[in-house]
């Protein structure tokens, strides 16, 4: 494997080994594709040489796109800004970091919707013929209900805890690899609750976040499974969970950026928040699919299409599942929510989720269907603290941590 000086690093090679800070606190795993945030926290960590995969070393990741592709994906890019107020600053700011990494962000391909058949549903159901319909959906894992009713309890203790997620052996692993990541060590040391040394227990992880950020945790993480034979010709999952991951990072980093003590539920909030969709692909597919190919006809917003199609959007739906299966309350309605903020009694929450849906959108990868950057909600940004000068900073934080965590919800 080539082992290059670190001056020599262009966007496109990929890590051979990993590369770890000098506290070895943080890591950017082996297969890992480098990016200009990559190499400024090399650059940070003091590293002098890199191993990266040879086949890349001197290949066309190297040598940058054609000028016909470049020029494609920038076309691209403004066509997914058109609809929004372009002398918005944060607007404007989004649409030029979108600019900088046009190549990696793809739109959707369109939905093959002659391929699509109802499987559950016939005619426009309703959310709650949706709901119904599916017995997985109203008969949840056993280590989610158990996992509800310790969040639920006052008197629940750290062990309990403890012990209701360790039945688990997969959900075990993906909380610890996620508290132990790069990405948790920067937002708990801005809180001030950096431990010494690795999380390698539970108990451990429930003393560092608290009963309940981790049990909230715990039960966004528990349902994903639940959505496995969803029709590929509606929605490639990877490039949605991509996506569900993307949103839930800066939720997250907006919510300690206001040092709100439970910035948990805001990754929860944002790693389910399009989860309505994922019900409308499973259970009304060639519904669904027929809203994805309007939707790119007709270059209109797909939540809107969708309330024209069936009265009712996937945020709704998304919400009235959560509310079915008994979240807590702000992740329902940050969810529910997060398309129209001011529409709640406590909007900051899908505020934050509503700006984070809009960032990611625009500028990080992976997609849930929306073929167009999400609408600007002035008030929403104002709520979430943020505007165009601290985006660069925030994405930058997003993006160095983004391909790590998304590999622990494969």
């Amino acid at each position: 494997m080539p082992r290059i000086p670190l001056s020599e690093l262009r966007p496109g090679m990929v890590l051979a080994s990993d590369a770890e800070s000098p506290d070895r606190k943080y890591r950017l795993p082996a297969g890992q594709e480098l990016t200009d945030v990559h190499a400024r926290l090399l650059r940070n960590w003091k590293t002098r040489e890199i191993d990266v995969e040879p086949d890349l070393a001197d290949g066309p990741a190297s040598q940058g796109a054609s000028p016909e592709a470049a020029l494609a994906a920038t076309d691209a890019i403004l066509a997914r800004f058109s609809h929004l107020p372009a002398d918005e600053p944060a607007v404007a700011a989004l649409r030029d970091l979108a600019l900088a990494r046009a190549a990696a962000l793809t739109p959707p391909r369109a939905c093959r919707t002659s391929s699509l058949e109802p499987k559950t549903l016939a005619g426009k159901p309703t959310p709650e013929q949706i709901l119904a319909s599916d017995p997985v959906l109203v008969s949840l894992p056993e280590v989610f209900m158990r996992i509800r009713e310790v969040l639920s309890d006052p008197a629940s203790t750290v062990e309990e805890a403890a012990a209701v997620i360790g039945k688990d052996p997969s959900l075990t692993a993906k909380l610890l690899k996620l508290v132990n990541s790069a990405f948790y060590a920067r937002t708990l040391r801005v809180s001030g609750g950096l431990p010494p040394g690795p999380v390698d227990t539970l108990s451990r992880a429930v003393m560092l976040l608290g009963l309940n950020q981790l049990s909230t945790l715990a039960m966004g993480v528990s349902v994903l499974p639940l959505f496995k034979d969803i029709p590929a010709e509606c929605i490639d999952m990877r490039l949605f969970w991509r996506h569900s991951v993307g949103v839930g990072l800066v939720a997250k980093l907006l919510a300690v950026r206001l040092g709100d003590p439970s910035p948990e539920r805001f990754f929860v909030a944002g790693l389910l928040h399009d989860i309505g969709r994922l019900v409308l692909y499973k259970h009304a597919p060639a519904l669904a699919g027929e809203a994805l190919s309007r939707a790119a006809r007709t270059d209109r917003y797909l939540l809107d299409v969708e309330r024209e199609m069936l009265g009712f959007d996937h945020a709704v739906l998304g919400g009235m599942l959560l509310h079915k299966w008994r979240f807590p309350e702000s992740l329902e309605q940050a969810v529910w929510r997060h398309h129209d903020p001011l529409s709640g009694e406590v909007p900051l929450e899908p505020a934050i989720v509503g700006v984070a849906d809009m960032v990611a959108g625009a500028v990080l990868p992976g997609t849930s269907g929306e073929r167009l950057v999400p609408r600007h909600l002035p008030e929403a940004w104002r709520m979430a603290g943020l505007d165009a000068e601290a985006l660069p900073n925030l994405l930058e934080t997003a993006e160095a941590h983004f391909d790590v965590v998304c590999a622990m919800f494969s």
